[in-house]
C-alpha cells in the first residue's frame, strides 16, 4: 500500500480509538497525537531505502538503511511482532527514562497514538498481495484473505486508489459528523 493509503488507515483507527476513549488533551497534545499517528503509520517502511519517511525525518534514512541490512529487505523486521515489540518498547523505554515525570501522561498517551498508527501499518499490509511477515524471522507471510493474490490489494490498484482510499475518507467523514462534540472537545 502507498504512504497515503497507510496514512488514511491510520487517521482512521486513531479516531476510532479517540471516539471509544476521549480524553482531554488540549489543542496542543491533540495536534502531536495526529503526527505521532501518522509517523507511527509510516514508520514499519523505513526497511524500504525509498521510504516516504525516510525523505522527511532527518537520519530516518541512515535508519531505513540499517533496518533494511538487519533484517533483509522490506517487509520484514519491522513488519513483523518482534519489530513492533522492539520499537514499541524502545520508545516506551525512552519515554520512561529521558523525559521529566510531569510529561509522562501526555508522552504515553502519544506513544499510544504512535503504536496505532504503526499497528493499523501492518495490518493493513496483511491485506496486500505481498502478506506480512507477522513471526518474522521465519519466512511465512501471512495475507488476508487466504487464497490466491487477486482476491488481495494490489500497491496503487483501482481497489487501493478508489474502493479503500474511498471507503475511509466516507467512514472517517461519518465517524467525524457522528462525533463532532467529542472531537471538537479535543481542540479546547
Amino acid at each position: 500500500m502507498t504512504s497515503v493509503t497507510h496514512q488514511l488507515v491510520a487517521l482512521t483507527a486513531g479516531s476510532l480509538v479517540l471516539v471509544t476513549h476521549p480524553q482531554t488533551s488540549g489543542p496542543a497534545l491533540a495536534t502531536i497525537v495526529v503526527i505521532a499517528v501518522m509517523v507511527g503509520a509510516l514508520t514499519p517502511d523505513l526497511d524500504q531505502p525509498a521510504a516516504n519517511l525516510g525523505n522527511r525525518l532527518l537520519g530516518a534514512r541512515v535508519v531505513g538503511k540499517i533496518a533494511n541490512q538487519f533484517s533483509g529487505g522490506h517487509r520484514h523486521f519491522t513488519h513483523s511482532i518482534l519489530g513492533l515489540l522492539a520499537i514499541g518498547y524502545g520508545l516506551h523505554w525512552i519515554i520512561n527514562h529521558w523525559l521529566a515525570p510531569g510529561m509522562a501522561n501526555s508522552a504515553q498517551f502519544v506513544w499510544w497514538a504512535f503504536m496505532i498508527g504503526y499497528v493499523s501499518h501492518i495490518v493493513a499490509d496483511t491485506f496486500t498481495d505481498r502478506g506480512v511477515p507477522w513471526l518474522w524471522p521465519l519466512p511465512w507471510h501471512f495475507q488476508i484473505p487466504p487464497g490466491p493474490a487477486v482476491f488481495r490489494v494490489t500497491t496503487g490498484s483501482f481497489v487501493e486508489v478508489l474502493i479503500l482510499r474511498g471507503g475511509l475518507i466516507i467512514f472517517l467523514a461519518i465517524l467525524l459528523r457522528s462525533n463532532m462534540a467529542i472531537f471538537l472537545n479535543f481542540w479546547k
